[in-house]
């Protein structure tokens, strides 16, 4: 019988046994609260990107930190994300091992995201600082501070416009360069300058925005 071997970009393990093994002698190494070290993180964030709800997992603003803690739901101790917005989840390792690996569209839809982060993160705060710091959810017509606020895609979707991009400039994946983000942040990046710009301006033609109150779908 074929042995199925567990491929991360920086690590590969011959089974999906020797992966357990690895990932909760990780866990194990730390206590409840504890934050993960960088190295160990950084196989966490490899290993998040076979999770099936990975998207979900890291959020639209991405991940700042892992730590481990408490399950909300279950009486033992797991991996937890902290997002740059301040939100927390919680994901299985053994989810994840069970899980494929992040596809090359999943990669680029990701690198797009983080190119257009910063520019989002500031339209929100300036939207926020004209209504003098209350605004109305898009959804429920109540009032969100910005702290308690999300600002996204409405129609096209995030997704649809990476999609788009793809089809109207015929890009071909296979072709794109793709590589770490080097600002300390767990995230994919575009290598190559001149497409980051390119998405950045079909995104600004072809984005609409609104403010909804966190979580709310």
């Amino acid at each position: 019988m074929a042995r199925h071997q567990i491929k991360l970009p920086s690590k590969t393990f011959e089974m999906k046994q020797e992966a357990t093994v690895f990932f909760r002698a990780m866990l194990h190494r730390y206590k409840d609260g504890d934050e993960i070290n960088a190295a160990d993180s950084e196989l966490l964030y490899e290993l998040l990107q076979r999770h099936p709800e990975a998207e979900e997992k890291i959020g639209w603003s991405g991940v700042k930190r892992f730590y481990r803690d408490r399950s909300p739901i279950q009486p033992t101790s797991g991996f937890h994300i902290e997002r740059i917005d301040g939100s927390k989840t919680d994901f299985s390792f053994n989810t994840c091992i069970a899980g494929k690996a992040a596809s090359l569209e999943q990669e680029f839809y990701q690198a797009c995201r983080h190119s257009v982060n910063s520019v989002l993160a500031s339209q929100k705060a300036a939207l926020f600082h004209k209504a003098g710091g209350v605004m109305k959810c898009e959804k429920t017509g109540k009032d969100v501070t910005i702290d308690e606020a999300e600002y996204r895609h409405t129609s096209p979707r995030f997704k649809e416009i990476v999609a788009n991009f793809i089809k109207d400039k015929e890009i071909a994946l296979s072709d794109v360069t793709l590589s770490k983000s080097g600002d300390m942040q767990y995230s994919t990046v575009l290598g190559d300058p001149g497409l980051e710009a390119e998405f950045k301006r079909y995104h600004e033609k072809h984005a609409k925005l609104a403010v909804f109150k966190k979580y709310e779908r």
